[in-house]
């Protein structure tokens, strides 16, 4: 399954959900159906949430984000690439919103 959009795009390939690209946008709807979406069809009870190539996301974003994991009952473990200051400081924070579900690697 893919979601795409010109510079941006979340791909799913087994349990890994792979976000690349830049994405600055006030209106989410679109990829909250879509992770909606990849919440239901994901079959296993781990999915892994791949950030290394994605270069920026807004706190908009990283709202869907945070809603998509609290609203599953899914473990997650996130790959952040740890020379992006920004993930580097706000997806650790994550881990917040479900202590015993979300893990990150990077």
């Amino acid at each position: 399954m893919k979601y795409a959009e010109p510079g941006f795009e979340i791909m799913l390939a087994g349990n890994r959900l792979s976000f690349s690209g830049k994405l600055e946008k006030s209106n989410y709807t679109e990829i909250d159906a879509f992770l909606r979406k990849i919440d239901q069809e994901l079959s296993t009870q781990m999915c892994v949430i791949d950030l290394i190539k994605l270069s920026f996301l807004n706190s908009s974003g990283i709202r869907s984000l945070a809603t998509f994991m609290l609203g599953s009952p899914k473990m997650f473990e996130l790959h952040i690439n740890k020379s992006v200051t920004w993930q580097q400081e706000s997806i650790p924070a994550l881990t917040y919103i479900k202590p015993e579900g979300i893990k990150i690697v990077g």
